[in-house]
């Protein structure tokens, strides 16, 4: 099989690089843009906890443990992605805080009782599937965040948001082609 690689940007894994099977559904997100997230974000993520959903290759999470943060859930739903996850995870020198659940986004809202409150939401879910809204309500009805937290999302640049605006405003913006990077927080009022 065909391997793709992605590179981390900072941290203590800096220039590593991560192999990944090229796959029509995996879409890691870009070295440009990562660094951008990640300026934006700060590059010290020391002490934080986060969920990646739609982890992929895991290429956003690994970063965030690369740049210090504490604990990440990676959630995929494609077994090969997951697999391959927990290959790069093993070959990450020192002790990795991370956890994969291989299940659908849904299921695995439904079946996390755990009282965890993330820092960093990590959602970069499929393009042009409507998922984004149905991820949002279910964050809500779990509020597996607290007001400090950060939610990063990338889509396809067309995709409608309205449904951020009774609780949740984005402060960060870029536009790459035909792809957005956000950063959303809780509003304050």
């Amino acid at each position: 099989m065909e391997k793709g690689k992605i590179r981390i940007i900072g941290g203590r894994w800096r220039g590593k690089k991560i192999l990944f099977p090229i796959n029509p559904n995996l879409r890691p997100t870009p070295d440009r843009a990562k660094e951008t997230v990640f300026n934006w974000l700060g590059n010290d993520l020391t002490g934080i906890s986060c969920l990646d959903l739609f982890a992929g290759t895991g290429a956003m999470g690994i970063e965030a443990l690369s740049r210090g943060a504490i604990r990440i859930d990676f959630v995929e739903t494609e077994k090969i992605f997951a697999q391959n996850l927990k290959k790069s995870l093993d070959s990450l020198e020192g002790k990795v805080n991370a956890k994969i659940y291989n299940e659908d986004f849904y299921k695995w809202f439904e079946q996390n009782s755990s009282e965890q409150i993330y820092d960093l939401i990590f959602i970069d879910p499929p393009f042009h599937k409507d998922l984004i809204e149905g991820v949002f309500k279910c964050i809500k009805r779990k509020k597996i965040y607290s007001s400090d937290t950060i939610f990063y999302l990338e889509s396809e640049k067309s995709v409608n948001l309205n449904f951020l605006d009774e609780e949740f405003e984005i402060f960060k913006e870029k536009i790459m082609k035909n792809k957005c990077y956000r950063l959303i927080k809780v509003k304050t009022t």
